[in-house]
């Protein structure tokens, strides 16, 4: 029996065969910046030994309208996830959201918004290349966009097909990245707004990547606003593991992680053997 956790159900179903059950709760698809369809992820974490998974794309549930039928086919359990963008101090802050009712009117409508916000933002970026001399229009970026969002990714790939940069990472490195000339904050949510959207839709909220957010800093005012755990567990936040975990401990947080796979070589799916005891610590959460 396949169980697919939502806002809705409270049924917990059986165990699969073969007892140790392993978890990746990031992921992404093309419905925000990742390369592959909804199908095409689930069953590549199927056929490497995940049995259960969250996509979490940037700011948009379109990934859910296909993946829970997708996921009783293969097996899987799913939960549902959003990566929510919110920024503090012109520095992106992203939140993780599980369990959230998908169809919140209020949550979508706050998603419009920012999805109109994501299109302003990547002109702005377009303006900044323009002037460092790379002509690229937007026409072109929305060509790569084959979801609902667009953003950075995106035009990192357009920068790359061109010949403006020599690959996808180093449009980051040298122009997109916060710092570098060609970046532009995203005007949405602050981080309270961000975790209290996800709360008031039934979800629980979790510092996506901590390491490499580098804002520390926030974590004690994220817990004031209701965040219920941080993302210990993930390539980006490899080398600080046990920082991360003493966070947690210290402020009661449940120890999160997942690939962050985007594409085969971005966030490698199966690298961290999260146990699913990450889960049920979320589940308890909602008890």
């Amino acid at each position: 029996m396949v169980r697919t956790w939502d806002f809705q159900s409270q049924n917990r179903g059986s165990i699969p065969l073969g007892g140790v059950l392993y978890t990746d709760l990031h992921t992404h698809t093309i419905h925000s910046d990742g390369f592959l369809e909804v199908e095409e992820l689930l069953r590549l974490m199927s056929q490497n030994g995940v049995s259960c998974v969250s996509i979490t794309d940037h700011d948009t549930f379109a990934a859910y309208a296909t993946a829970p039928k997708i996921a009783e086919s293969l097996g899987l359990e799913l939960i549902t996830g959003i990566e929510l963008s919110s920024v503090h101090n012109e520095r992106d802050i992203h939140i993780l959201g599980y369990f959230c009712d998908t169809q919140n009117a209020d949550f979508l409508a706050a998603l419009a918004i920012l999805h109109k916000n994501r299109r302003a933002r990547v002109k702005i970026i377009l303006e900044k290349l323009r002037k460092l001399g790379i002509d690229i229009s937007f026409e072109q970026v929305e060509k790569n966009c084959t979801g609902a969002i667009i953003g950075r990714p995106h035009v990192a790939r357009t920068m790359f097909e061109v010949g403006a940069v020599p690959s996808f990472s180093e449009a980051f490195d040298l122009y997109l990245r916060e710092g570098k000339p060609a970046y532009s904050p995203l005007v949405g949510f602050n981080p309270e707004e961000a975790i209290s959207l996800i709360t008031k839709a039934g979800g629980l909220a979790v510092m996506a990547h901590p390491e490499y957010t580098d804002a520390d800093e926030l974590i004690p005012k994220l817990v004031e606003y209701g965040i219920k755990g941080i993302e210990v567990y993930n390539y980006k936040t490899a080398k600080n593991v046990k920082k991360y975990r003493k966070i947690a401990k210290k402020y009661g947080l449940v120890e999160t992680g997942g690939s962050d796979f985007h594409c085969v070589g971005h966030g490698l799916f199966g690298t961290q053997n999260l146990p699913y005891s990450i889960v049920e610590d979320l589940l308890y959460l909602r008890s």
